[in-house]
C-alpha cells in the first residue's frame, strides 16, 4: 500500500468513524438518565438522512432550515417513544426491562413505514453549504471539506454535550438522574420528564447524524441498523456513558474498518473488528474510559 493510499484511507475511516461515534452518542444521551440502550436510535439516524434527501433535493428547502425542521420532527418523535414504549416500564418499576422489545418494536414499524414510503433505492444528499465531496489535496495527504466539516462537527457538539452535563443545572439533574432515580425524585427532580427529554435530544442528535453521514454514505433505509450496530460498537469500545471515549472508539472502528478494506472482504472486515472488540472488551470489560457501576447497598 502506497503512502497516499494509506492517508486517504485515514482520513476516510476518521470521518466514517466520526459519524458511528455521532450515533454512540446519541446512545448515551438516551441511556444517561435512564439505564436504556434505545433500540430504535437507528431508525433516527435513517429518517435524518432521507428527510434530508426529501426537503433539501426534492423541495429544495436549505440545509441549514432543512436540518432544524428534521432535527425537530425527530426530536417529537423520540418523546412520542419514550411516551408509548419506555415510560410505561418506568412506571411499573425501574428495574423493568421490557423497553428492550417495545424499543426494538418500535424500530421495527419505523423501518416498516420507511421502506414502504421511501422504497430501498440509496439517495443522495448535499454536503454542508459552501463545503464538498470534491478531492483536495495537502501534500500526500487527500481528503474532501464534508469530511473535515463531519469531524469538526462531531468533537464541537460533544463539548457541548459535556458541557450542558457539567455547567447547567439540567445537565446536573440529570446526572442526578443517572446516579440515583429515586433518590433524585426525593431531592425535588423529575426524572420522568428528564427521561422525556433525554429521548428528545438522543432522536434530534442521531438525526443530525444521518444529515451529516448522508453525503457520505448514501441515505437509504437500512442506513439505520448498520450505524446502530457501529454505535453501540463505538459506545463499547470507549466506555458507556463516555462521550469522548466513544469518539475515540468510533475513530478506531472506523479506521480499522477503512485501511482494512483494501485487504479483506466485507465479511472478514467484520470479523476484525468484531474479534478487536471482544479482545478490548475482555482487558477492559468496561471499555477503555468506562468504569464500573457503584456496588448498590
Amino acid at each position: 500500500m502506497l503512502l497516499d493510499d494509506f492517508l486517504a484511507l485515514l482520513v476516510n475511516g476518521i470521518a466514517i468513524g466520526s459519524i458511528y461515534a455521532m450515533v454512540g452518542v446519541g446512545l448515551n444521551i438516551a441511556y444517561k438518565p435512564t439505564n436504556v440502550f434505545n433500540l430504535a436510535q437507528g431508525e433516527f439516524v435513517m429518517l435524518g438522512a432521507m428527510l434530508g434527501w426529501v426537503l433539501m433535493t426534492q423541495f429544495s428547502v436549505g440545509w441549514v432550515v432543512g436540518s432544524a425542521v428534521i432535527m425537530l420532527a425527530m426530536g417529537l418523535l423520540g418523546a412520542f417513544e419514550e411516551r408509548v414504549a419506555v415510560a410505561p416500564h418506568f412506571k411499573a418499576g425501574s428495574h423493568h426491562h421490557g423497553w428492550l422489545i417495545s424499543t426494538l418494536a418500535f424500530s421495527i414499524i419505523i423501518i416498516n413505514i420507511a421502506d414502504q414510503v421511501f422504497h430501498a433505492d440509496p439517495r443522495f444528499v448535499p454536503p454542508i453549504p459552501g463545503l464538498s465531496l470534491d478531492t483536495r489535496f495537502l501534500g500526500p495527504i487527500s481528503f474532501n471539506t464534508h469530511q473535515l466539516a463531519v469531524v469538526a462537527v462531531v468533537v464541537l457538539s460533544i463539548f457541548i454535550v459535556e458541557h450542558i452535563y457539567r455547567k447547567t443545572l439540567v445537565g446536573k439533574a440529570i446526572s442526578a438522574v443517572s446516579e440515583d432515580r429515586d433518590g433524585a425524585r426525593l431531592n425535588g427532580i423529575n426524572p420522568f420528564h428528564l427521561t422525556m427529554l433525554s429521548f428528545m435530544a438522543g432522536a434530534a442528535y442521531c438525526a443530525f447524524a444521518g444529515i451529516l453521514a448522508a453525503p457520505l454514505v448514501l441515505a437509504s433505509t437500512s442506513l439505520g441498523l448498520l450505524l446502530l450496530v457501529k454505535g453501540f460498537m463505538a459506545m463499547a469500545l470507549g466506555g458507556v456513558g463516555s462521550n469522548w471515549g466513544t469518539l475515540l472508539g468510533g475513530i478506531f472502528i472506523g479506521c480499522i474498518e477503512s485501511l482494512s478494506s483494501i485487504m479483506l472482504t466485507t465479511g472478514y472486515r467484520q470479523l476484525l473488528l468484531l474479534a478487536v472488540l471482544l479482545l478490548v472488551l475482555l482487558i477492559r470489560p468496561f471499555g477503555l474510559f468506562g468504569s464500573a457501576p457503584g456496588r448498590t447497598v
